[in-house]
Protein backbone atom coordinates (compact mmCIF):
# COMPACT_ATOMS: atom_id res chain seq x y z
CA UNK A 1 0.00 0.00 0.00
CA UNK A 2 2.82 1.90 0.48
CA UNK A 3 4.82 1.85 -2.39
CA UNK A 4 1.23 2.54 -4.21
CA UNK A 5 1.10 5.72 -2.73
CA UNK A 6 4.89 6.37 -3.47
CA UNK A 7 3.89 5.80 -6.72
CA UNK A 8 0.49 7.65 -7.24
CA UNK A 9 1.40 11.00 -4.97
CA UNK A 10 3.95 11.59 -7.44
CA UNK A 11 2.49 11.00 -10.57
CA UNK A 12 -0.74 13.05 -9.79
CA UNK A 13 1.51 15.76 -8.64
CA UNK A 14 3.92 16.03 -11.80
CA UNK A 15 0.24 15.33 -14.23
CA UNK A 16 -0.64 18.14 -12.44
CA UNK A 17 2.37 20.38 -13.05
CA UNK A 18 2.47 18.96 -17.30
CA UNK A 19 -1.28 19.97 -17.08
CA UNK A 20 -0.24 23.47 -16.35
CA UNK A 21 2.38 24.06 -18.57
CA UNK A 22 1.43 22.58 -21.51
CA UNK A 23 -2.60 22.35 -21.13
CA UNK A 24 -3.13 25.14 -23.59
CA UNK A 25 -1.51 23.29 -26.42
CA UNK A 26 -3.78 19.99 -25.33
CA UNK A 27 -6.74 19.95 -27.70
CA UNK A 28 -10.13 17.76 -26.69
CA UNK A 29 -11.75 17.43 -23.15
CA UNK A 30 -9.41 19.91 -21.79
CA UNK A 31 -9.50 22.79 -23.71
CA UNK A 32 -13.42 22.62 -24.14
CA UNK A 33 -13.24 22.55 -20.13
CA UNK A 34 -10.77 25.72 -20.56
CA UNK A 35 -12.69 27.45 -23.00
CA UNK A 36 -16.12 27.10 -21.12
CA UNK A 37 -14.35 28.20 -18.08
CA UNK A 38 -13.04 31.26 -19.24
CA UNK A 39 -17.08 32.15 -20.94
CA UNK A 40 -17.69 31.68 -17.47
CA UNK A 41 -15.38 34.17 -15.96
CA UNK A 42 -16.00 36.52 -18.95
CA UNK A 43 -19.88 36.52 -18.13
CA UNK A 44 -19.47 36.77 -14.45
CA UNK A 45 -17.05 40.13 -14.96
CA UNK A 46 -19.74 41.89 -17.27
CA UNK A 47 -22.49 41.14 -14.25
CA UNK A 48 -23.61 43.61 -12.72
CA UNK A 49 -22.69 41.97 -9.33
CA UNK A 50 -18.84 41.96 -10.37
CA UNK A 51 -19.16 45.73 -10.83
CA UNK A 52 -20.41 46.62 -7.44
CA UNK A 53 -17.32 44.73 -6.37
CA UNK A 54 -15.41 46.37 -8.28
CA UNK A 55 -17.05 49.13 -7.01
CA UNK A 56 -16.39 48.37 -3.35
CA UNK A 57 -12.65 47.47 -3.87
CA UNK A 58 -12.23 50.57 -5.58
CA UNK A 59 -13.76 52.39 -2.75
CA UNK A 60 -11.66 51.15 0.03
CA UNK A 61 -8.18 51.38 -1.78
CA UNK A 62 -9.17 55.25 -1.92
CA UNK A 63 -10.31 55.36 1.70
CA UNK A 64 -6.74 53.64 2.79
CA UNK A 65 -5.30 56.36 0.39
CA UNK A 66 -6.75 58.97 2.11
CA UNK A 67 -6.05 57.96 5.06
CA UNK A 68 -2.69 57.76 4.53
CA UNK A 69 -2.14 61.14 3.12
CA UNK A 70 -4.21 61.85 6.72
CA UNK A 71 -1.36 60.23 8.37
CA UNK A 72 1.44 62.20 5.90
CA UNK A 73 0.38 65.84 7.00
CA UNK A 74 0.53 64.65 10.67
CA UNK A 75 4.27 63.49 9.90
CA UNK A 76 4.71 67.04 7.91
CA UNK A 77 3.18 68.61 10.67
CA UNK A 78 5.89 67.14 13.57
CA UNK A 79 8.24 68.28 11.38
CA UNK A 80 6.73 72.03 11.64
CA UNK A 81 6.41 71.77 15.35
CA UNK A 82 9.63 70.51 15.68
CA UNK A 83 11.25 73.57 13.72
CA UNK A 84 12.83 72.22 10.78
CA UNK A 85 10.32 73.33 8.08
CA UNK A 86 12.34 76.22 6.94
CA UNK A 87 15.67 73.51 6.81
CA UNK A 88 13.83 71.26 4.27
CA UNK A 89 12.98 71.81 0.60
CA UNK A 90 10.16 70.35 -0.69
CA UNK A 91 11.95 68.05 -2.77
CA UNK A 92 13.74 66.73 0.29
CA UNK A 93 10.45 66.41 1.86
CA UNK A 94 8.31 64.52 -0.65
CA UNK A 95 11.64 62.55 -0.91
CA UNK A 96 11.05 61.52 2.86
CA UNK A 97 7.34 61.28 2.50
CA UNK A 98 8.01 58.59 -0.41
CA UNK A 99 9.64 56.38 2.73
CA UNK A 100 7.40 56.95 5.03
CA UNK A 101 3.79 56.41 2.84
CA UNK A 102 3.38 52.33 1.48
CA UNK A 103 0.42 53.10 -1.26
CA UNK A 104 1.29 57.20 -1.80
CA UNK A 105 5.03 56.35 -1.50
CA UNK A 106 5.39 56.41 -5.42
CA UNK A 107 3.38 59.55 -5.98
CA UNK A 108 5.24 61.40 -3.83
CA UNK A 109 8.42 60.31 -5.15
CA UNK A 110 7.73 60.99 -8.95
CA UNK A 111 6.37 64.86 -7.43
CA UNK A 112 9.69 64.89 -5.85
CA UNK A 113 11.01 64.45 -9.39
CA UNK A 114 9.08 66.83 -11.12
CA UNK A 115 9.89 69.35 -8.91
CA UNK A 116 13.52 68.81 -9.39
CA UNK A 117 13.05 69.02 -13.33
CA UNK A 118 11.21 72.28 -12.83
CA UNK A 119 7.64 70.78 -13.30
CA UNK A 120 5.28 72.63 -10.26
CA UNK A 121 2.44 72.24 -12.19
CA UNK A 122 2.76 68.68 -12.80
CA UNK A 123 3.82 67.66 -9.36
CA UNK A 124 0.72 70.01 -7.60
CA UNK A 125 -1.62 67.09 -9.72
CA UNK A 126 -0.43 64.14 -8.79
CA UNK A 127 -2.23 63.10 -6.47
CA UNK A 128 -5.36 64.84 -7.66
CA UNK A 129 -4.27 62.16 -10.68
CA UNK A 130 -4.83 59.34 -8.07
CA UNK A 131 -6.98 60.18 -5.58
CA UNK A 132 -9.77 62.16 -7.70
CA UNK A 133 -10.54 64.50 -4.58
CA UNK A 134 -10.32 68.40 -5.01
CA UNK A 135 -9.24 68.34 -1.37
CA UNK A 136 -5.86 65.84 -2.90
CA UNK A 137 -5.23 68.89 -5.12
CA UNK A 138 -5.34 71.63 -3.15
CA UNK A 139 -2.83 69.57 -0.61
CA UNK A 140 -0.86 69.09 -3.92
CA UNK A 141 -0.31 72.28 -4.54
CA UNK A 142 0.64 72.92 -0.66
CA UNK A 143 3.06 70.52 -0.49
CA UNK A 144 4.79 71.53 -3.93
CA UNK A 145 4.85 74.68 -2.36
CA UNK A 146 6.31 73.83 0.67
CA UNK A 147 9.17 76.55 0.43
CA UNK A 148 7.05 79.25 -0.49
CA UNK A 149 4.89 79.09 2.62
CA UNK A 150 5.86 81.38 5.98
CA UNK A 151 6.78 78.92 8.12
CA UNK A 152 4.47 80.65 11.20
CA UNK A 153 1.35 79.58 8.49
CA UNK A 154 2.82 76.04 8.05
CA UNK A 155 1.05 74.46 11.17
CA UNK A 156 -2.36 76.49 10.73
CA UNK A 157 -2.64 75.12 7.09
CA UNK A 158 -1.60 71.19 8.10
CA UNK A 159 -4.69 71.27 10.31
CA UNK A 160 -7.16 72.72 8.26
CA UNK A 161 -6.19 70.04 5.42
CA UNK A 162 -6.53 67.32 8.35
CA UNK A 163 -9.88 68.52 9.53
CA UNK A 164 -11.07 68.62 5.61
CA UNK A 165 -9.73 65.41 5.94
CA UNK A 166 -10.98 63.91 9.14
CA UNK A 167 -14.87 65.26 8.10
CA UNK A 168 -14.92 63.99 5.02
CA UNK A 169 -14.27 60.63 6.04
CA UNK A 170 -16.23 60.92 8.87
CA UNK A 171 -18.84 61.40 6.16
CA UNK A 172 -18.29 58.69 3.96
CA UNK A 173 -18.19 56.28 6.70
CA UNK A 174 -21.94 58.05 8.12
CA UNK A 175 -23.07 57.59 4.78
CA UNK A 176 -21.98 53.49 4.50
CA UNK A 177 -23.71 52.72 8.13
CA UNK A 178 -26.61 54.24 7.09
CA UNK A 179 -26.84 52.10 4.24
CA UNK A 180 -25.69 49.40 5.75
CA UNK A 181 -28.41 49.65 8.43
CA UNK A 182 -30.87 49.69 5.47
CA UNK A 183 -29.74 46.29 4.24
CA UNK A 184 -30.13 44.76 7.56
CA UNK A 185 -33.61 46.40 8.37
CA UNK A 186 -34.97 45.58 4.88
CA UNK A 187 -35.41 41.71 5.66
CA UNK A 188 -37.33 42.41 8.66
CA UNK A 189 -39.51 45.41 6.98
CA UNK A 190 -40.04 42.57 4.44
CA UNK A 191 -41.36 40.37 6.27
CA UNK A 192 -43.63 42.28 8.25
CA UNK A 193 -45.14 42.87 4.61
CA UNK A 194 -45.51 39.72 4.15
CA UNK A 195 -47.30 38.88 7.71
CA UNK A 196 -49.39 41.81 6.80
CA UNK A 197 -50.44 40.89 3.06
CA UNK A 198 -50.81 37.07 4.91
CA UNK A 199 -53.12 38.36 7.35
CA UNK A 200 -55.67 40.97 4.70
CA UNK A 201 -55.62 37.37 2.88
CA UNK A 202 -56.98 35.68 5.07
CA UNK A 203 -58.91 37.83 6.73
CA UNK A 204 -60.19 39.79 4.12
CA UNK A 205 -60.19 38.66 0.49
CA UNK A 206 -61.11 34.78 1.48
CA UNK A 207 -64.40 36.25 3.58
CA UNK A 208 -65.37 38.33 0.24
CA UNK A 209 -64.39 35.03 -1.87
CA UNK A 210 -67.19 33.69 -0.08
CA UNK A 211 -69.55 36.08 0.02
CA UNK A 212 -69.09 36.04 -3.76
CA UNK A 213 -69.42 32.20 -3.89
CA UNK A 214 -73.48 33.05 -2.98
CA UNK A 215 -74.02 34.60 -5.77
CA UNK A 216 -72.07 32.46 -9.28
Amino acid sequence: METAYCIVIPLIFWSGTALLIYGRSVSGPLKKARLIAEKGRSAAKSTAVFGLWKRFLAGRRKDRLMLELSESLAYIRNIAVLGQAGQISAELLLSELSDFAKLLGPVFSDMAVSLRQGDKNRASEALYSVLGESSARDIGSFLASWEDIPPAELIQSIDLYRSGLTEARLTKQRRRDEVISDLVYFPVVLNCMVVLLNFLYVAYFLQQKELLSFFF
